[in-house]
């Protein structure tokens, strides 16, 4: 009886193991199912079903075989099809979907311990954020670009060219002090990177704002407005005549003499198209200054040499008419 007993169960237990190997190979080949289903998916860009067919060979692998070795494959390729699809989205300007599904492979990157597809997605982010803000630049919807902008640099700090489409935004909005601390902040980064490329630019941007909002300043006759503008351009682009000759302009209007004196001569010491006529104006503002001074001897020397070309007649009237010049 005992014996019977014994052989019973030794005959059950081979059933259930062989009933067992089966249940588990059937498992299995589900699981490569699931995982052959997603790729096809992810071939014709059918990206969420892809996933989720990915997700389901894991869940399997879990259950009847973890050690199994298509199971990180299963892993890494929804990080593949992840970048993928965010990719995609970039492309159609779909921003905000771009940037969840960006998110999403942080957080599948971080779970499945994939440093390369964290950093690709960590360094897409700011990316996009700019890409967003571009388009809002462009727009004219300034607040939600800085907003965008802003959103960029605080997970970039040293990605120059967001700062200088942030500084455009203050230039399109007319505010110089949050442009000049926004443009210095740009060069800076660029030139910590040596990225002469992104520093030439912004420095090109710094001059033609501070040249026009200059020029506009000595229409409206604020002129010191203007000398502030033109001081702040000579911080990106030295060895300029004419930003001098501005200034000279600028502060005669103030009465500053002196520094108006100084100003031309600096704007003479760099003048570089000798044999023009195009000097006179500067010895003209320069004679301007003298007269200003009181010193007749030195304005008379000064439209003397303004006395060419356009200035010839107003150089002219001073030597001859009012300073009776000998």
């Amino acid at each position: 009886m005992k014996l019977n007993l014994s052989k019973k169960i030794i005959f059950f237990l081979l059933v259930m193991t062989g009933f067992t190997t089966v249940l588990n190979a059937q498992t299995v080949n589900d699981a490569l199912a699931a995982f052959n289903k997603g790729v096809e998916l992810s071939q014709v860009d059918n990206f969420d079903e892809a996933i989720a067919s990915f997700k389901s060979a894991i869940e399997i692998f879990n259950q009847v075989e973890p050690e199994n070795e298509n199971k990180p494959k299963a892993e890494e390729q929804i990080l593949v099809v992840l970048y993928k699809k965010a990719s995609t989205q970039l492309k159609e300007k779909k921003y905000d979907d771009c940037l969840s599904s960006f998110q999403s492979l942080v957080d599948y990157s971080t779970t499945y311990n994939n440093d390369k597809y964290l950093k690709r997605a960590n360094g897409a982010i700011p990316k996009v954020y700019y890409a967003k803000g571009k388009e809002q630049f462009d727009a004219k919807k300034y607040d939600e670009a800085l907003v965008a902008l802003n959103k960029s640099i605080e997970l970039d700090p040293n990605y120059a060219t967001a700062y200088i489409r942030k500084a455009q935004v203050f230039d399109e909005t007319n505010k110089p002090n949050e442009f000049k601390e926004t443009i210095d902040k740009a060069m800076d980064v660029a030139i910590q990177a040596n990225d002469a490329k992104s520093e030439d630019i912004a420095k090109q941007l710094a001059g033609n704002f501070f040249l026009r909002n200059g020029a506009d300043a000595m229409k409206a006759k604020k002129y010191d407005n203007a000398v502030n503008h033109f001081k702040n351009l000579l911080n990106y682009k030295e060895g300029d005549s004419e930003i001098h000759y501005q200034l000279a302009a600028a502060y005669n209007k103030l009465s500053k003499w002196d520094d108006a004196i100084a100003a031309a001569n600096k704007s003479l010491e760099l003048f570089k198209e000798q044999g023009t006529t195009k000097d006179a104006r500067i010895y003209f503002e320069l004679g301007n200054s003298y007269v200003g001074k009181e010193d007749n001897a030195a304005a008379c020397d000064a439209y003397k040499k303004a006395n060419k070309g356009d200035y010839a007649p107003q150089a002219k009237y001073q030597i001859e008419t009012v300073l009776k010049c000998q």
